[in-house]
């Protein structure tokens, strides 16, 4: 695991070379209104499965356009239901810390990877025979690596596809595919 690690940061650094040639140098302030699925582990009722559902939430990134911190927030709710009488509804809320690199392919594409690590929490109701109970979702910090895809309109507005991968708690990883645009605001 930790060669893998390593290679990924080499790959990186190399990537990075012919991108900082292309970086203006000048920090900037981006805010994306996110929309997309994620596919999530969901605990209750035992035995626990993956369910897939909608999330939307905010994400804040500023830097260079080479190597950027980000924070993300994020909500994601789902409802199933079960053999009878069971329902099921999950709901958590994400923040995530990272940083992201973006890459220019042309003037108006461009991809970009990004890694951090996500606190999540959250609850779920269990709901049988008309009666109500509720699990809370204990806080998970777990690690999370993605890519995506940036196409711009213009100097300030860009459409996001992303695909994320976070480590969950069972060993396994939950996946999140999100639909953003980004507006730019000013460069510092």
């Amino acid at each position: 695991m930790r060669t893998i690690k390593q290679f990924l940061l080499l790959c990186l650094i190399t990537l990075s070379f012919p991108a900082l040639a292309q970086d203006d140098g000048k920090y900037k302030f981006s805010l994306e209104p996110l929309y997309g699925l994620e596919t999530s582990y969901v605990r209750f009722p035992s035995p626990g499965k993956y369910v897939t559902r909608a999330t939307y939430g905010l994400r804040a990134i500023y830097g260079l356009t080479l190597l950027s911190g980000e924070v993300e927030v994020t909500q994601a709710h789902s409802s199933q239901n079960y053999s009878g009488d069971r329902k099921v509804e999950d709901k958590t809320q994400n923040l995530a810390l990272g940083v992201r690199s973006t890459y220019a392919m042309g003037r108006y594409l461009g991809f970009y990877l990004r890694a951090g690590g996500r606190a999540t929490q959250g609850e779920s109701k269990v709901t049988e025979a008309g009666v109500t109970e509720t699990h809370d979702n204990p806080l998970k910090v777990n690690p999370y690596g993605g890519a995506g895809l940036q196409i711009a309109f213009s100097n300030i507005m860009a459409l996001n596809l992303g695909a994320t991968l976070i480590k969950n708690g069972e060993g396994k990883y939950d996946s999140q595919f999100t639909f953003g645009l980004t507006t730019q605001f000013g460069r510092f």
